[in-house]
């Protein structure tokens, strides 16, 4: 009688033991929304909203820019769930080594710190601003030149064209260091946040110019060659996606007097080219789907918590929305629950160590 009840003890012990990890260390609801509740923004002055109203270095939530816009819009989209935050750490002026180099400082580790979404805006200084140089050099170029007037006023075509001619050797220098400094970006920023990546590609500002003729070429083959290098390694070796590619080039084709400021001689979008990179971006953005762990006292509140890591989701549908998955499991209970087991199994353990212990003492 002894024997078997010694058996059913260790039975019993071996069964709760098992269970326990599965009600003890069960993980905790995860809850679907079809946007990001933490954003992180990075990269040049074109994600930082440089050109527009009310933009200020110092803080970049003055102006309506693509970022404030995706914001707004988030805001409202999850003021009743988990809430958002954006974090805007773009650089006006940064090229990709630059922005290479606040990374690997670990300058903005606090804004990539649970991101679950990571928008990328980089490469525009890295060839443009060899362009903008030549015409500084070559051209009489100032701050309040017009490209048109700067271009009826060339005398001599023969050395603009050979001018042009060592900006393109210099153009193709930038970018394999941008492919080279790509490579090392996605990799830095991978090592600190499991969130979606989207890199935007680059606009030509100077497609649909027609007083820039003599720039086109050059603008359309440098820009092209960027974006080609930023669509080539968004997956690896094998296939697997590295990053999300959001196309802006297509969305500004021929479009660049109407979003942006190029007949100012400003290469950066106006007001509508922000609201469509906001647009498209947005597109992006949602063919994924982002989740939070809801805070153990907030299961059903509704109040902010905090943004979980988010994969690239390959299901889906087009539209981006996803179904939010019902919260069947109380917390608390789990854990009372598994304190119960837990007590049960030891005093199990404990009664079968006591009659082991009097079975050899009376041998």
């Amino acid at each position: 009688m002894k024997k078997r009840f010694l058996m059913l003890c260790i039975s019993l012990v071996f069964t709760l033991t098992t269970l326990m990890p599965i009600s003890v260390f069960a993980d905790k609801a995860q809850i679907e929304t079809p946007v990001p509740s933490k954003l992180t923004v990075m990269g040049d002055s074109i994600a930082a909203g440089f050109g527009l109203q009310g933009y200020s270095k110092k803080d970049l939530s003055k102006c309506r820019s693509y970022a404030n816009i995706l914001a707004e819009m988030y805001t409202e989209e999850l003021k009743d769930e988990c809430g958002f935050e954006l974090a805007n750490v773009a650089v006006s002026g940064d090229t990709s080594t630059q922005l290479l180099e606040h990374i690997q400082k670990g300058q903005f580790d606090d804004a990539l710190k649970d991101s679950n979404c990571v928008i990328i805006s980089i490469g525009g200084n890295d060839v443009l601003e060899l362009f903008l140089e030549f015409l500084r050099d070559n051209m009489q170029l100032n701050k309040d030149s017009k490209l048109k007037d700067v271009v009826d006023q060339v005398s001599d075509l023969k050395v603009v064209l050979d001018g042009l001619n060592d900006l393109k050797d210099k153009m193709d220098v930038a970018l394999e260091g941008f492919e080279n400094n790509l490579e090392v970006l996605i990799d830095e920023i991978q090592s600190r946040t499991d969130g979606v990546i989207i890199f935007q590609t680059l606009y030509d500002p100077l497609n649909g110019y027609d007083h820039a003729f003599m720039f086109q070429g050059i603008s359309k083959d440098k820009i092209g060659k960027l974006d080609e290098i930023i669509k080539e390694h968004s997956v690896d070796e094998n296939g697997s996606t590295r990053y999300l590619v959001c196309d802006i080039y297509e969305a500004f084709y021929e479009k660049g007097t109407e979003l942006t400021n190029i007949k100012a001689m400003d290469i950066h979008p106006n007001a509508a080219g922000h609201e469509l990179i906001a647009k498209c971006l947005d597109e992006t953005v949602r063919t994924q789907t982002y989740t939070y762990e809801p805070k153990d006292d907030e299961l059903s509140s509704g109040e902010d918590t905090a943004a979980s890591a988010s994969s690239y989701d390959k299901s889906a549908d087009a539209s981006g929305e996803a179904v939010p998955e019902d919260v069947n499991d109380d917390d608390s209970d789990k854990i009372r629950l598994g304190i119960s087991i837990a007590a049960v199994a030891l005093a199990g353990g404990a009664v079968a160590v006591l009659i082991l212990t009097r079975e050899k003492k009376k041998k």
